[in-house]
């Protein structure tokens, strides 16, 4: 699994803010500046204090200078939010907002240079609204121009699974603990940043085409601007997608009574239609899973190929695809951070195939089914505390990978479950044991590799 090595951010006591103020000087960069780049559902009814509600909504920006402090008004105090700087993914800043407007220092240690920002919302609109306020900066400094918006966009409709619910989670914890939700690394974040294209999601967990865990369906939600409200309507012109995925119908395959295929089948044509009169021109991915909803002998990939042929022959649109997500038996839960790397970079493959982009898919190693087994040598070695191992898979397999020290003991379980043909980097924390040599041995079906790693503290 790749992790995230975070750091939480803290709410400025006024008395620091003075301190940083006095030292550094400040500058408050409202949130209309035209060097902010926007992009999601946001509403700018009020334009210097726009407020985003949609999980994966982020904005972006390139600031001057050592000291970056962001201003939010989050409703509840129960979102949170990535913040990268200068695109060091690995090592998010968190913001655990608080109820309230309040300031929250990110960095006041950065060279004086320029440096980019990506605030990225990763709890879904069930945590509340939030305003952006705005930055501050050095005094002196400002914003320069935004980067380049890519050149092709990409929605996902969906449930849980797009939200990334429960992501973070340990194996054995629970799906829905809302710190545990990141959407930044659910599959659909994941696929797009791959493709090099504008993210947006709309989704909500629980939700589905014919029933939910609540007395509302997918048809009654994905047009709102508010999701709060069923009287706020999103003006679809102002973001025109090139390809669409709609990844709904598990919770209808937990929920529904009724097996009959014709009214499913028929149903999940009504929501598609509704879709195409909003994008009329894009890609539409019907996928399903990775959830029991693909298990083998599910009839539900069936209901979604028969609508989508269906749709084929009578309203003649072929600008449709199918994509199903495969179900590993041994994982009754929410996909974890591990589980949507891999869905989103075989997502990011079939679109790239479907729709012939000119993108760094085809290059990068974790978009392409591998065609044997591979074990690679941990990097870094010597480590301190933390290493990367990656593996490839070529078809799907009970994958064990253990730590043994020089005489053979069993240290720790890395990995224990049936995993589906892909790449993989899992980390490993060396931080509870002392410096030495460790060896770590995968079995993997046939494959068995042994690798030794040196712990140097």
């Amino acid at each position: 699994m790749i992790g995230m090595n975070l750091r939480t951010i803290f709410i400025v006591p006024i008395f620091v803010l003075c301190f940083i103020s006095e030292l550094f000087g400040i500058t408050i960069i409202k949130a209309d500046h035209p060097n902010f780049q926007y992009n999601g559902r946001i509403d700018f009814a009020v334009p210097d204090k726009p407020t985003l509600f949609w999980p994966g909504t982020y904005i972006r920006a390139n600031f001057e200078g050592p000291l970056i402090i962001l201003m939010l008004d989050d409703k509840t105090g129960q979102s949170y939010y990535n913040v990268f700087i200068d695109e060091d993914y690995e090592h998010p800043h968190i913001i655990d907002c608080l109820a309230g407007s309040k300031i929250y220092l990110v960095s006041a240690l950065l060279k004086d240079t320029v440096h980019s920002l990506l605030i990225f919302r990763r709890t879904e609109a069930s945590t509340g609204p939030t305003k952006f306020l705005g930055i501050q900066i050095n005094d002196g400094k400002t914003l320069i121009a935004p980067p380049a918006r890519p050149e092709h966009k990409i929605v996902f409709y969906g449930n849980s699974i797009t939200c990334g619910m429960g992501n973070e989670a340990p194996d054995n914890g629970a799906d829905d603990n809302m710190a545990q939700e990141n959407n930044f690394l659910a599959y659909g974040a994941v696929a797009s940043r791959l493709l090099n294209a504008d993210y947006m999601c709309i989704a909500k967990s629980g939700i589905g085409i014919m029933i939910s865990w609540f007395p509302m369906v997918m048809s009654q939600y994905y047009y709102r601007l508010n999701p709060d409200s069923s009287a706020s309507n999103w003006d679809f012109s102002q973001y025109t997608p090139d390809v669409v995925v709609i990844n709904l119908f598990q919770n209808d395959s937990w929920l529904l009574t009724t097996r009959d295929s014709s009214k499913i089948t028929n149903a999940y044509v009504t929501f598609v239609r509704e879709i195409r009169l909003h994008h009329p021109n894009a890609f539409i991915v019907c996928a399903l899973g990775s959830m029991d909803a693909t298990k083998t002998g599910s009839p539900w990939p069936g209901y979604i190929e028969g609508a989508v042929q269906y749709m084929r022959n009578t309203d003649n649109d072929t600008n449709l695809g199918t994509y199903f997500f495969p179900f590993d038996p041994s994982w009754t839960k929410h996909p974890r951070v591990r589980h949507h790397l891999v869905m989103g970079q075989n997502l990011a493959a079939y679109i790239n195939d479907k729709m012939g982009w000119t993108t760094e898919v085809e290059n990068d190693s974790y978009a392409q089914l591998p065609n044997n087994f591979e074990l690679s040598q941990n990097y870094p070695n010597p480590f301190n505390p933390t290493t990367k191992i990656n593996y490839q898979l070529a078809k799907n397999s009970f994958v064990s990978m253990k730590i043994f020290d020089l005489l053979g003991n069993e240290i720790t379980v890395l990995v224990n479950e049936e995993q589906v043909a892909g790449n993989y980097q899992i980390t490993f924390d060396g931080s509870r044991l002392s410096s030495g040599v460790y060896f770590y041995k995968i079995q993997a079906g046939d494959f068995t590799v042994t690798k030794k790693l040196v712990l140097m503290k």
